[in-house]
């Protein structure tokens, strides 16, 4: 909840014309309290015992280089959106150029697994991405270690 600049109490967003408790006008006028101090937080849950888990860049770039056509490492790194969009454009890809290869002249069903293995080696060249730089954030933001 938010508190009135004039007295400190704390007061419902609802009582933005007067505060309920000293009648003073615009009680949350220049009050921000739309974000915290994560400093003090991360102090706090440091002073119990509590350290915050990152993400492993070793599993990262596996899952990246053997799984990657899934998206699945976007899925360990918390990157939800950007799974989803990989799959689903590697599904298009991999549907449409075997579905073109197959159906004018290479009349198998191994067709479908030229576009795949294209796709996987580009997925081992971000395995190794992931596994040599440095700046890969998870999607909280957080540093792979």
């Amino acid at each position: 909840m938010a508190k009135c600049k004039y007295c400190g109490e704390e007061i419902s967003r609802l009582d933005k014309e007067n505060c309920p408790f000293c009648g003073g006008r615009r009680p949350l006028e220049g009050v921000d309290d739309s974000t915290q101090d994560m400093t003090k937080a991360l102090e706090d849950l440091h002073d119990l015992g509590v350290e915050p888990k990152s993400k492993s860049k070793i599993v990262a770039g596996i899952l990246a280089m053997f799984l990657g056509v899934l998206g699945i490492h976007e899925l360990y790194l918390g990157k939800y959106k950007v799974a989803l969009i990989i799959f689903l454009v590697h599904l298009v890809i991999i549907g449409g150029i075997g579905s073109l290869m197959f159906f004018t002249f290479y009349r198998s069903p191994f067709a479908y697994l030229i576009p795949y293995f294209i796709l996987e080696a580009l997925q081992i060249i971000v395995g190794i991405q992931i596994l040599t730089r440095p700046d890969i954030t998870d999607g909280h933001g957080e540093f792979l270690k």
